[in-house]
């Protein structure tokens, strides 16, 4: 009885040192080292670093400009080393100096500045075609776009010439810098004059006519045979304190001199900027304005769209704008 004691006791422990065997086969655990996942870069699995990478079986690596997901982030070409980097394009003018970029799977140089249509007068190659200002006029009749419209004779009247466009840019009276290169003109590459002053319809080397006496300085015989076709308008910088009086004096007293107090001796300010005066065979005759012989009249009802005098009736000239190329423009005086 002793004896069987002892065998079965022993057989018991034999069979309680299998059982944590049975129950790790029973519950689907692995047994090997090898059955379990190592880490692998980045802290994923071997197996999710080779399914997710360039290709099966590659380790995750720096991202290149290849089309594959290097480093694995789920993402294709997102950052190379390179992009970003300084470069040539291989064209020409401002379009020269580009960035490394990847596209389409391959590294390209894109230009920091993009071709644009030629812009006349300034000079540079604005299409990146290798070639500058082509295609526009020279402009040595005192238009921008090369061609006149009143004085148009250029012999008789070498230092004085009447340029139609248009401009966007509000203002005439203070003398407007020109805003799009000389690009105005009727005739030019923007009769409109989007983004241009009055001052882009004058060529280089050429001024908007200050006033009467500019006017009489540049053309002895003043508006007479200036303007040969209808409808056409071309301002100066002429002052007016209202009543159809131009200011043709040197009063600069601001409480006599403004845009409603019809005084005769005032000088033109920007606070005499009652109407438009110029040179035309459209508007009214003014009462006294020396060698000018046209009038806008009051917020330039007296002259044909596209001439905007804004809605100020004593102050036209400092917010004109002629958002189209009809109707005139303003006229030239050589510098």
């Amino acid at each position: 009885m002793r004896r069987t004691i002892g065998t079965m006791r022993a057989l018991f422990l034999q069979t309680l040192a299998l059982v944590p065997a049975f129950a790790l086969v029973a519950c689907g655990a692995r047994t090997s080292l090898l059955e379990f996942d190592t880490p692998g870069e980045g802290g994923a699995s071997s197996a999710s670093a080779s399914s997710s990478g360039a290709s099966a079986g590659e380790s995750c690596s720096e991202e290149l400009c290849n089309g594959l997901d290097d480093d694995c982030d789920g993402q294709i070409d997102e950052e190379s080393p390179t992009s970003g980097a300084a470069c040539l394009t291989g064209q020409t003018g401002p379009c020269a100096n580009g960035r490394l970029s990847c596209v389409d799977g391959a590294p390209a140089c894109i230009p920091d500045i993009q071709p644009v249509p030629e812009l006349c007068g300034d000079e540079v190659d604005n299409n990146c075609d290798g070639k500058i200002d082509e295609g526009c006029v020279p402009a040595t009749n005192g238009c921008s776009d090369g061609t006149r419209e009143a004085f148009v004779e250029e012999d008789i009247y070498p230092l004085i010439a009447g340029c139609a466009g248009g401009f966007t840019v509000p203002g005439i009276l203070i003398d407007p810098l020109p805003q799009c290169g000389f690009g105005g003109g009727n005739t030019g590459q923007n009769p409109e004059g989007l983004g241009c002053s009055a001052s882009d319809l004058c060529a280089r080397g050429f001024h908007i006519c200050k006033g009467a006496d500019d006017v009489a300085l540049h053309a002895p015989t003043g508006c007479d045979g200036a303007v040969a076709e209808p409808g056409l308008f071309f301002a100066t910088r002429q002052g007016s304190t209202g009543c159809a009086y131009c200011a043709l004096g040197d009063n600069m007293d601001p409480d006599v001199c403004t845009g409603e107090s019809c005084a005769l001796d005032c000088a033109t300010s920007r606070i005499t900027a009652n109407d438009l005066f110029g040179c035309g065979s459209v508007g009214r005759r003014p009462r006294l304005c020396g060698v000018l012989d046209r009038t806008s009249g009051d917020l330039c009802e007296a002259l044909k769209e596209p001439w905007d005098c804004g809605g100020d009736g004593y102050n036209e000239s400092n917010h004109v704008i002629k958002p189209g190329a009809a109707g005139g423009g303003v006229l030239c005086c050589a510098d």
